[in-house]
């Protein structure tokens, strides 16, 4: 199993190319346009399903799949007032729940960003006693720990901890959280500012099968989204 998530910055119907070569079974794009703005965009052959979620439908989050080894749907426990963290019933080759990040500043700072997603393992608790992946977008880190929400990066990790949930990105390269030295994300696109905000959790019996963790370069992305992709793969 394959699974690509980058925060494409808008328009994605015409960056889609350049995430094709990895032959992702599963896309999670924030930041991705909804499929009525795709016209008669030949990308969208590449495409066998398309869930999207967003107010504006320029700017939303997207899940993609590529082929036919897994199907998608909304899990019935969904709640659109936690924006964005959306869970997905994935069946197929596997069955597994998904829930995809794009985690957003809110009416209060308080719950912002980390805050969304801390609001939602408690709504989505029951879920994360099944095999899940939790990636996207979470605009978070342990760096920002200071800043003060109702629970912060830290805490987050910690609760995932307790269901044998664990960041594949730290687990692949053994590093510790907040001690990135692989960035996805730029701010304002300048080199000297870069952040490691985008993250793919997954339950433990995915974390044994973990083959490959890719994270783009600067050179190779900048030009396309001020956020960098983030490859998974997951033998069978």
């Amino acid at each position: 199993m394959k699974i690509l998530t980058w925060n494409a910055a808008m328009a994605f119907r015409r960056k889609i190319e350049y995430v094709l070569p990895f032959n992702a079974d599963i896309l999670v794009i924030p930041e991705c346009e909804a499929p009525q703005k795709w016209g008669n965009s030949k990308y969208l052959e590449s495409i066998s399903q398309f869930e999207w979620f967003g107010e504006n439908q320029n700017k939303g989050i997207g899940v993609i799949t590529l082929n036919d080894s897994y199907r998608i749907e909304v899990h019935p426990t969904y709640c659109d007032k936690i924006q964005y963290i959306i869970p997905l019933v994935v069946s197929g080759k596997e069955e597994f729940t998904l829930l995809a990040v794009w985690s957003q500043k809110t009416a209060t700072t308080y719950e912002s960003y980390i805050g969304q997603i801390y609001l939602a393992l408690q709504h989505y608790e029951s879920l994360l006693k099944t095999p899940c992946f939790i990636i996207g977008d979470w605009n978070s880190n342990k760096i920002f720990d200071h800043i003060k929400r109702v629970g912060n990066h830290t805490e987050v990790v910690d609760i995932l901890a307790k269901h044998d949930i664990t960041s594949l990105y730290h687990q692949y390269f053994k590093e510790q959280h907040g001690e990135e030295t692989k960035p996805t994300h730029y701010f304002r696109k300048e080199f000297a500012s870069p952040f490691h905000i985008d993250f793919a959790f997954a339950s433990q019996n995915f974390v044994n099968r973990l083959t490959k963790v890719e994270v783009g370069t600067y050179d190779k992305w900048i030009k396309h989204s001020d956020h960098i992709p983030i490859f998974l793969e997951i033998e069978k």
